[in-house]
């Protein structure tokens, strides 16, 4: 709930839903530089009357609206990647919940556990090579190599290749024929 409190009190002054969100030196400097931009319009506006404060009144306003668009951007920008942080640490949170039960030869429980991030997160490598090793481990040989291909198809696979392609049977194996003489 914290992050809905953050945008509300950037839309009533900019800046402070970055101190909500600890970002302190860049919530002061935009709540600074709002309010001097609002209190320079208030001032040419009141107090000064027609004398040519026309063009700072504009100029003021439209710092103050600059000012206001770039916090809200800034703090639903940062809500976004705080919400990815905290999606990043529960799959690995997931997982290494998974190993462990995989280590203690709890199968069903880490096959369960990895099908919980693979629904998080389809495209996640690593639980779809341990899912393989998993289902491998329990006998379930076709389900196995259908996990090791999903992995082996997805992008950032390249550091499990050998291992996913030594799992499906599809490595060369080199023999004295092969090497060069």
């Amino acid at each position: 709930m914290p992050g809905w409190a953050a945008v509300i009190a950037t839309l009533i002054v900019p800046g402070t839903g970055h101190l909500l969100l600890r970002r302190y030196l860049r919530g002061t400097t935009l709540a600074a530089l709002w309010t001097a931009s609002v209190d320079v319009w208030l001032i040419s506006a009141f107090l000064l009357g027609d004398g040519g404060s026309a063009g700072l009144s504009i100029v003021s306003v439209s710092l103050a609206v600059v000012v206001w668009i770039y916090a809200l951007v800034d703090v639903l920008r940062s809500l976004k990647a705080l919400r990815a942080k905290d999606f990043q640490k529960r799959k690995d949170d997931l997982l290494r919940t998974a190993q462990v039960a995989w280590l203690r030869d709890e199968l069903a429980e880490a096959e369960k556990l990895l099908h919980g991030i693979l629904e998080m997160d389809e495209r996640d490598v690593e639980a779809w090579v341990h899912l393989g090793k998993v289902q491998k481990a329990l006998g379930r040989a076709k389900a196995s190599r259908k996990s090791f291909r999903s992995a082996l198809n997805l992008s950032g696979s390249d550091r499990w290749r050998w291992q996913l392609m030594t799992e499906l049977g599809t490595t060369k194996r080199h023999t004295s024929e092969n090497e060069p003489s």
